[in-house]
């Protein structure tokens, strides 16, 4: 397993890509939306391991709902798994609290499923597989 990207939720995208695209020297490699979360997001390379901007597009989305509770930032840590129905069955088994019914599409072509973040020292985490 290794870490596959960061995601980072963000109040105004206009002013976050100015940012990332100063700091990588690079625009988004990748804009994509996820109708089903409400989401858009931008994908940058940092170097082997992906930075995702999420952008909310409806305001009563989950990103939209997280920035408003606590403000742009850190969202959650995703993890490669090799097989995401397995990875969900295993943690669901150990009595950790996956997120929904079970692995579901999700953006870069992914298939996801999140961990309850206080299951996981308050970080919100995504398991995804190609």
């Amino acid at each position: 397993m290794k870490l596959e990207h960061i995601g980072i939720a963000v109040r105004d995208i206009n002013a976050a890509l100015r940012h990332y695209e100063l700091l990588f020297d690079a625009t988004p490699y990748k804009v994509e939306e996820v109708a089903s979360e409400g989401v858009r997001t931008h994908f940058f390379d940092a170097g082997g391991t992906k930075i995702e901007l999420l952008e909310a597009t409806s305001p009563d989305s989950p990103i939209a709902r997280f920035v408003e509770k606590r403000g742009p930032g850190l969202h959650h840590l995703a993890f490669s798994t090799e097989n995401a129905d397995s990875a969900w069955k295993r943690l669901d088994e150990l009595g950790y609290r996956v997120l929904g019914d079970g692995p579901k599409p999700g953006a870069d072509g992914k298939i996801i499923f999140f961990v309850h973040p206080s299951d996981l020292e308050g970080v919100l985490t995504e398991f995804c597989a190609e």
